[in-house]
């Protein structure tokens, strides 16, 4: 019973990593192009 919970902890962990680490860059290249769509070169 232990490894079949510690696999499925580390299992979501590492979903865990990725979709926050998918929503970070997500967030990041909304607030380039916001920030480019106000400031760029008219």
């Amino acid at each position: 019973m232990g490894d079949t919970l510690f696999a499925a902890f580390d299992l979501g962990l590492a979903f865990a990593v990725v979709f926050g680490l998918g929503l970070w860059q997500l967030l990041a290249v909304r607030r380039s192009i916001r920030r480019d769509r106000e400031g760029g070169p008219e």
